[in-house]
């Protein structure tokens, strides 16, 4: 006997559960419904099911509105108000069939008795009644409260676009600075963009509700004109008949569809006129309304005096008594909370600006001074339509990881941190596709990106002519390249080998560019002395020795931002010390210039710098430099006035080596080797100042930085037909 009462008792949870997952289904039926009321012709009775159901959902949004402790818990909203002018315009469609093709032969009861009552109760027994009554709805509905609406979502949609700027510019100093977690920085952001995109929606739903009403004035009109035509041509109805039936009904169906769609139309002014508000509205109304006893005792003695004017005394005299008595025990409890009231919690976003609004306040006036005379290092600017790369939904991390991450791979490859990197949205400062990459406030690199699309790059044995998409320029990637759909850039990667980036990736890989190119101008001073502090205790006194014992802290800086800018690391600093001190004693009197310094450096750090350039066997794979072009190259320092790197060479004799040097390195290039030459120690320097500009990814050796055991394959001489060339004049 108790496994039939088991059954019973899950039965309504089983059936809960089968409602929870289909619940798409409620609105597949619903369109379906719609469909069906348009294009057949329904019963009185079901109509009357259908037109009451419309007020009962009309209510239900309503109080679900008033209800609501933010808008964005009920963000759908701008569909529901779709979907709701969706059926009752369906609806007008169904009544004003069964009105127009049954009332010759049914009479008032042609549409159901929801409609006869609507006609008959509600407008008094008169048309003329009940058709005031309806042009006042109309006009409440359509001059004020929907064109009212409609303006405050255009203005919301525009300040809420407005302040994403600021409000992203806020959520990163925050994170930057430790207030906040990535978790609740993506949360922010996630709402910022949900803001953004709720009160577009509103803009546009608005709309919707201005046309309903437009919409039930045409249709009331063509019912009466019909009615009569249909009453008195084809029923042979007398005219007074006539206007009696067809009026009644029309008046009917004009109201049982315009009283819900004003109840709509004040549950979208109510959503969009309470957006700075937070918690329940009737509580933040009541609360702000009553809230001051000052005003309600005015008001009260105001009632009081209109008493001796000839108004109902009585009902002044309650109203003043009842405002008196609250603006008395309001005086009286004001600084006492009420019992078990909560305090309405700011959304995530205000709590960011918030708190960054305090700590800026809270600064000294020179401190803020200060603090906005510093120029951020990197930074990068997003047009609108990329806001989604600072937090992609499904990739894993955020941006701002993904950078973190890059600043940690560049930390390992070159021994130092790379500034932070701060990224914003900019609403109109730039393309809404477009990114910014800035250096100490100065753009260095700019660009397209396309933020649900995927970029397919090719190569000799993956080409990319026939794959449709958008094309990209190939200096951009260094290679040619296409933005495609993700599902066809899956395909191509995990079917074809072809190499994808998501636009993330594309926007790191342009930073990593703009990063390695200026990398000399990342290496402060400031960050010079970080890094000789972290060394510690136990290299102090080699420390010493160097800095300020014989080199002054700018001139160790020159050193590391020229062996930084050709990408040797830095992360062997006892070696570079150690090197720097021996050099600097064996040349007591003169101190050497960097440049100098830094070829002693470079033949000490050899082994680091050969591992990041020879293949799987250990093979450097280089193009050798003829000696006519060493000859040149020095002679040509030799005539360099102010005793500058670059070798004066006159402009054809410049182009010349300059297209030698390149042309030699294209087929290393094509085969996937490290572009390498390898010259004398003393010609080095400079040719790799007259090939960064050309080819900056060259690497050029001098033979002594060649390590011990490394096997050096030649691809050629460049420059061997440079026969009689000559320095300038």
């Amino acid at each position: 006997m108790s496994e039939p009462n088991i059954k019973t008792l899950r039965a309504p949870s089983d059936w809960k559960g089968s409602v929870s997952k289909n619940r798409d289904l409620a609105l597949v039926l619903a369109l379906a419904g719609m469909l069906i009321a348009i294009l057949v012709p329904l019963p009185g009775q079901l109509m009357d099911g259908l037109l009451g159901a419309n007020i009962g959902l009309s209510v239900l949004i309503l109080f679900t509105v008033v209800y609501l402790k933010k808008p964005l818990e009920f963000a759908s909203f701008p569909s529901v108000l779709l979907l709701a002018t969706l059926y009752r315009l369906a609806l007008n469609i169904a009544t004003t069939r069964l009105v127009l093709s049954r009332a010759g032969e049914e009479g008032t009861g042609a549409a159901g008795d929801v409609v006869l009552f609507f006609g008959e109760f509600v407008s008094g027994s008169s048309v003329v009644v009940g058709f005031i009554i309806f042009t006042i709805l109309v006009v409440i509905q359509f001059v004020v409260v929907t064109k009212g609406a409609s303006r405050i979502a255009e203005v919301s949609a525009r300040f809420t676009l407005d302040r994403m700027p600021g409000a992203q510019m806020a959520i990163d100093a925050d994170l930057n600075a430790g207030n906040i977690t990535g978790d609740q920085a993506s949360t922010a952001r996630e709402e910022l963009a949900e803001q953004a995109d709720f009160y577009g929606a509103m803009d546009g739903a608005s709309k919707f509700v201005r046309g309903d009403a437009i919409a039930g004035i045409v249709i009331t009109m063509i019912n009466i004109v019909g009615g009569f035509a249909i009453g008195i041509l084809q029923y042979n109805m007398s005219f007074a008949e006539a206007g009696r039936v067809f009026t009644t009904l029309t008046i009917g169906d004009g109201l049982v569809t315009q009283i819900p769609a004003l109840f709509v139309s004040i549950a979208a002014g109510l959503m969009v006129t309470r957006a700075s508000s937070r918690g329940q509205i009737g509580d933040v109304v009541v609360g702000q309304l009553f809230g001051n006893p000052k005003a309600m005792g005015v008001t009260a003695l105001i009632l009081l005096g209109l008493m001796f004017t000839g108004l109902p005394p009585v009902v002044l005299g309650v109203l003043a008594v009842t405002l008196g008595m609250i603006s008395w025990f309001s005086s009286q409890d004001r600084v006492i909370p009420e019992a078990g009231s909560k305090i309405p919690q700011p959304t995530a976003v205000s709590k960011i600006e918030d708190a960054a609004r305090k700590k800026i306040d809270q600064q000294k006036p020179d401190a803020r001074a200060y603090e906005f005379s510093l120029q951020q290092p990197i930074s990068i600017v997003l047009g609108y339509s990329l806001h989604e790369l600072m937090d992609p939904q499904g990739e894993g991390s955020s941006l701002h990881a993904r950078v973190q991450q890059l600043r940690q791979d560049l930390q390992k490859q070159l021994g130092f941190w790379i500034p932070p990197v701060h990224a914003r949205v900019e609403l109109r400062a730039i393309p809404r596709q477009e990114f910014q990459i800035f250096l100490r406030e100065n753009s260095c690199s700019r660009g397209e990106l396309k933020a649900n699309r995927s970029l397919v790059l090719g190569d000799l044995d993956h080409p990319i002519d026939r794959i449709s998409g958008d094309p990209v320029p190939r200096e951009s990637y260094g290679a040619p390249a296409k933005w495609v759909s993700p599902e066809d850039a899956e395909l191509l990667q995990k079917g074809r080998g072809y190499k994808v980036l998501s636009s993330q990736d594309a926007l790191l890989f342009h930073l990593r560019g703009v990063v390695i190119e200026h990398i000399e101008e990342l290496l402060t001073q400031r960050e010079t002395r970080k890094i000789l502090d972290r060394l510690g205790d136990e290299f102090k006194p080699l420390i010493e020795e160097v800095v300020p014992g014989r080199l002054r802290v700018g001139e160790v800086q020159k050193v590391l931002q020229l062996l930084v800018a050709e990408q040797v690391s830095i992360r062997d600093m006892e070696k570079i010390l150690e090197t720097l001190s021996e050099v600097v004693q064996q040349q007591a009197g003169e101190t050497p210039s960097p440049e100098s310094l830094v070829e002693v450096v470079r033949v000490a750090l050899r082994r680091n710098i050969c591992s990041a350039l020879v293949d799987a066997s250990g093979t450097l794979h280089a193009v050798t430099v003829d000696p006519e072009i060493e000859t040149l190259v020095l002679e040509g320092l030799e005539h360099q006035p102010i005793g500058g790197s670059l070798p004066c060479l006159s402009p054809e004799v410049h182009d010349q080596v300059v297209g030698a040097l390149k042309k030699a390195l294209e087929d290393q290039i094509e085969e996937g080797y490290p572009a390498l030459l390898i010259t004398s120690s003393r010609s080095r320097f400079a040719i790799k100042k007259l090939m960064e500009k050309e080819v900056p990814m060259a690497s050029v050796l001098s033979y002594n930085e060649v390590a011990h055991g490394v096997t050096v394959e030649s691809w050629g001489m460049a420059g061997t037909e440079a026969r009689g060339w000559g320095v300038s004049g």
